[in-house]
């Protein structure tokens, strides 16, 4: 049996190949450990300013733009018909549906004494390919409401973009698909006539039951007000704009099952196959070195193969930490066998089964401390 080695005395040679295995396997782990930790620190310490300076659009409370003298609010509302053709790796997806806004008689008036169409004052921001839109007003006119308010309906579909995407926790991840409604022209601007979007938050879905995308649920739907400031004054010397809009989120979370299957599954395999490398017996040298050489480039061209799904990203994403644990085993292995080989054919003939229990008991060091260097930086990439 391969585990005789445990009744056998321990010599100053057995310590030290545990020793080796082991230091070996704690440097390279502590390497990503660091890495993992510096990502961390980075995410804690990132700077808002981002998102008030820059044309993130970013939550407002509307009471507080309602509150100001010149304030218009306008209701807004919209539905998502149909979600397709999501791709994580453009950071895009086409959405269908309507929206709707509802104004009062003292916007009409400045609508019409600005020459602007009703039509046109609320606009999708996060369109992509404006060649390729379709919208298009149900009315060819507004239609005037029991109350005085004028009202509006409006049919779209066009390719949109998401402005913003976390992956942190890919393939486990919940991605957000905006339609973001926002105010156009600039004399309605919050600086300017004040024009407030209003979300439109009654008892109505704001997404069909029908709408989906394989792989995914959708969790939660909802509008938001939003504010966008752009860094820039046209070269008009009038001071920069903001925007009111409101944003119809929807939630999307990847089915967990698939996910699994298709990117831990393969991943796994390999690196259970070089972890189990270390059993065959010290003498097999060959074969032994083989197995970590061969497990490694199996890697690299797993991770390719997933990365082309989604976009570059400057943070390593849940599955990128267990590739680089991966990484780490795939090299510590075939160190650890090159250190064994050698240690092996250089022994005395006499001290050869001696040196088999001194690799032995490495391998086996090596093999406890990979698993548990892989659950340490699991946990740390799931709380990134």
């Amino acid at each position: 049996m391969r585990w005789h080695f445990w009744r056998a005395p321990f010599g100053r040679e057995l310590r030290q190949g545990a020793r080796t295995a082991s230091k070996v396997l704690f440097s390279a782990l502590c390497v990503v450990l660091m890495l993992s930790i510096h990502g961390l620190s980075r995410d804690a310490s990132a700077s808002p300013e981002l998102n008030r300076n820059g044309t993130t659009y970013v939550p407002v409370n509307t009471a507080e733009l309602l509150s100001k003298p010149n304030a218009i609010g306008v209701k807004v509302g919209a539905y998502l018909d149909n979600i397709h053709d999501l791709s994580l790796q453009n950071r895009r997806f086409v959405g269908e549906g309507f929206y709707w806004f509802e104004w009062p008689q003292a916007l009409q008036d400045k609508l019409e004494s600005n020459k602007i169409e009703s039509g046109s004052m609320i606009s999708i921001a996060n369109q992509l390919d404006t060649w390729d839109r379709d919208i298009e007003g149900l009315n060819d006119e507004p239609t005037r409401l029991p109350n005085g308010n004028y009202y509006q309906q409006l049919r779209f579909s066009a390719n949109l973009y998401m402005p913003e995407i976390n992956l942190r926790r890919f393939p486990f991840t919940s991605i957000q698909l905006p339609v973001i409604l926002e105010t156009y022209d600039d004399t309605l601007a919050i600086e300017n006539d004040n024009l407030v979007l209003v979300p439109d938050v009654r008892e109505n879905a704001v997404v069909s039951p029908s709408a989906g995308i394989n792989g995914y649920n959708i969790i939660a739907a909802s509008l938001r007000s939003t504010v966008r400031t752009l860094g820039t004054d046209w070269g008009l010397n009038e001071g920069k704009l903001s925007y009111s809009g409101v944003a119809l989120m929807v939630t999307l979370r990847s089915s967990p099952l698939p996910s699994i299957l298709k990117y831990f599954l393969p991943l796994f395999i390999v690196v259970g196959i070089v972890l189990l490398a270390p059993s065959l017996e010290g003498e097999l040298g060959d074969i032994r070195l083989a197995i970590p050489s061969t497990g490694l480039l199996t890697l690299i061209f797993l991770q390719q193969a997933y990365q082309a799904e989604i976009p570059q990203l400057d943070y390593l994403t849940f599955l990128d930490w267990f590739y680089a644990c991966g990484y780490v085993i795939a090299i510590g292995t075939f160190v650890l066998f090159v250190w064994g080989t050698n240690f092996y054919q250089t022994a005395p003939k006499d001290g050869k089964e001696q040196a088999l229990v001194t690799i032995n008991k490495a391998d086996l060091v090596f093999q406890l401390s990979a698993i548990v260097g892989t659950v340490i930086v699991g946990l740390l990439a799931w709380v990134a």
